[in-house]
């Protein structure tokens, strides 16, 4: 399961919410991504909140670290390297 390692670094760019849904349905529709961020945008002193879902938690699909790639999308495609794989030593 992907972790944040870095929240202070997130953006709120959304690419990994982006990658995470074109891995689930092809399409890049936020609706159907596996993990969400959510960056205040009026105070940029507050750190952002990113969540993966896992199975049973609502109705985006489950996080399945992108099963059949090396490196999950979310973790892949973060210009700010803000998540990484649970099984990575810090």
């Amino acid at each position: 399961m992907p972790r944040v390692k870095n929240l202070k670094a997130c953006t709120g760019c959304l690419r990994c919410e982006l990658a995470c849904s074109y891995h689930h349905t092809g399409e890049f529709s936020r609706s159907h991504s596996s993990i969400r961020v959510n960056k205040p945008l009026l105070d940029h002193d507050l750190p952002a909140q990113v969540n993966v879902l896992t199975a049973g938690q609502g109705v985006r699909p489950p996080c399945d670290l992108c099963s059949g790639q090396q490196i999950p999308f979310c973790i892949r495609f973060c210009p700010e390297s803000v998540l990484t794989d649970e099984s990575e030593h810090p």
